[in-house]
């Protein structure tokens, strides 16, 4: 079948497909797993050399067992990110991204797609994995070793101790391009390459390579076959070619963690050769080309590509205050800044947005306009925290809700006491905000708030150890300034003024880069997982 008219009609297939691998699922279901009653409590034993075995229960469906993907990666320590909106999961192994989707018999392992006889489910408000085949697909296409006994329901996991997973192959106009994923940074003394009898070998220094590599990797352009070799010191890359290029070039990317080995046929092209490859290309390839760019499109519609700082407070309104004219607003907008200044220096992409960025008042509904206007896609909020307890110390980040204890409940007192600076009329506007609650509680951006908001909280925590400031955690208050943001939000309270040690620490410059740094580390991550799993 033509290639590109199989790309044209995948929809049409994927459904058609999608009902056989039903049936073909459930038949081969019955051969292998005897019969289950639903409300037997079943599970699965996941043993791993350094953890604990654990137990995850089984669910049932057409006499097909599934385990929960979270609960999976749960068992094993292993980070996850799902999007609900989507029903994607997002498993980071130890040197492998898998994506999940519900309802879907594709596993996507880093760049690659790789089907399963039966999709994963949606159940329980979870992605759940069909045991049967998602183990060992896991086990051949990723660096994990999974040995499953289908008989007594046991996982036994062990991970290989490589540096070189990955590898992959793509043919261009005027050459071949070897991409060689690797999960420790190689100098170039560390690698070496010259032809052997046709075979092109790449040596790494102090490599540990996945011995099923030559097996999962596709030969493309000059690239006829592939071997690997383990050696005592090194790790050798064997590639046949169908011929020698005209040269060979080592690219060292270790910001993408890969080395590119760059085999040219041609030092450049032609218009004339250009003109008649795509004269050659069959006329269902600009549907093709139509088809990605909508997909592309689409894409680019969820990716975090605007960010919306508030520095609390401004103005007429100090915010809390310390001793020595120590004031809420005058610590919060210089984080702020160094917040918004790191993130175009270091994602020139983001577009970043302030609600102020010098001491003036914005009143809080206008904060929320601000960002909805601007079609924000992270909404954070900075803050300082005061108590009158004195030994009250250390930072705490927040999400919307009903407040949970006497500490919250006087933080967001604090907080929402800008609202006596606005006129009464706008007050009267928040009178009505528990019922404004209770009307987000199915809220889609309220999971993804308390992702953003744990990892910035664990990146502060980073920054700050070194300096023993408390790690308050992550609560929840109804706070006036996130009511009305259609984005992610969260409201991070740096530390207290009414402290002498975090005092001092808020009003030094060094310091307010740290904690930045640490709001940005965790923003970092948040836009990493949550676009993975677009």
């Amino acid at each position: 079948m033509n290639r590109r008219f199989f790309l044209k009609n995948l929809p049409f297939f994927s459904v058609f497909a999608f009902k056989i691998q039903n049936a073909i699922g459930g038949a081969l279901a019955r051969l292998i797993v005897p019969p289950q009653d639903g409300s037997a409590a079943t599970f699965v034993t996941i043993k791993s050399a350094d953890k604990t075995a654990s137990q995850v229960r089984i669910w049932w469906n057409n006499m097909l067992g599934y385990i929960s993907a979270p609960q999976f990666a749960k068992s094993l320590g292993y980070h996850t990110y799902i999007n609900e909106d989507k029903r994607k999961i997002v498993l980071y192994l130890p040197q492998n991204q898998v994506v999940v989707t519900a309802d879907n018999a594709f596993i996507i392992v880093d760049d690659d797609t790789f089907q399963m006889p039966a999709p994963a489910l949606w159940h329980d408000n979870q992605i759940y994995l069909p045991l049967t085949y998602a183990i060992p697909l896991l086990n051949r296409h990723t660096t994990l070793n999974l040995n499953y006994d289908e008989k007594q329901q046991a996982i036994e996991v062990t991970e290989n101790n490589v540096n070189i997973p990955t590898v992959t192959i793509s043919e261009k106009e005027n050459g071949t391009v070897i991409r060689i994923r690797t999960t420790r940074e190689f100098s170039r003394p560390d690698i070496t390459a010259d032809m052997r009898y046709g075979w092109l070998h790449v040596d790494f220094y102090g490599g540990k390579v996945d011995t099923n590599l030559a097996s999962r990797t596709k030969p493309e352009g000059l690239v006829r076959k592939i071997k690997t070799f383990q050696f005592s010191e090194l790790a050798s890359l064997a590639f046949y070619l169908s011929k020698e290029p005209l040269s060979r070039e080592i690219i060292l990317k270790p910001q993408d963690d890969e080395v590119l080995v760059v085999l040219r046929t041609k030092e450049n092209i032609s218009e004339e050769e250009i003109s008649e490859l795509r004269e050659e290309e069959p006329a269902p390839h600009e549907a093709s080309d139509d088809l990605k760019k909508q997909l592309e499109e689409e894409r680019n519609k969820w990716l975090i590509d605007v960010i919306i700082i508030d520095a609390g407070h401004g103005g007429k309104d100090p915010g809390t205050t310390g001793p020595g004219k120590t004031y809420e607003k005058d610590i919060v907008l210089p984080i702020a800044l160094k917040l918004g200044k790191i993130i175009n220096k270091e994602m020139p992409d983001v577009k970043v947005v302030y609600t102020r960025d010098k001491d003036r008042f914005i009143p809080l509904k206008r904060r929320t306009q601000i960002a909805n206007e601007h079609n924000g896609k992270v909404f954070i909020s900075i803050h300082a925290n005061a108590n009158e307890k004195k030994r009250a110390s250390g930072f705490e980040t927040y999400i919307l809700g009903p407040e949970k204890g006497e500490m919250a409940q006087e933080v967001v007192l604090k907080e929402n006491s800008v609202i006596n600076f606005e006129d009464a009329s706008t007050r009267e506007e928040y009178q009505g905000i528990n019922r404004i609650l209770a009307t987000m509680a199915q809220n889609a951006f309220s999971r993804q708030s308390e992702y953003l908001a744990s990892l910035v909280q664990q990146e502060l925590d980073h920054q700050l150890h070194s300096i023993n400031m408390p790690n308050r955690g992550v609560k929840q208050g109804p706070f006036w300034v996130m009511v009305g943001a259609t984005m992610p939000n969260i409201l991070v309270e740096t530390g207290f003024v009414s402290n002498a040690f975090d005092r001092k620490i808020l009003k030094t410059s060094a310091y307010q880069h740290k904690i930045a740094q640490g709001i940005f580390e965790g923003f970092k991550r948040f836009k990493r997982d949550y676009e993975s799993a677009i």
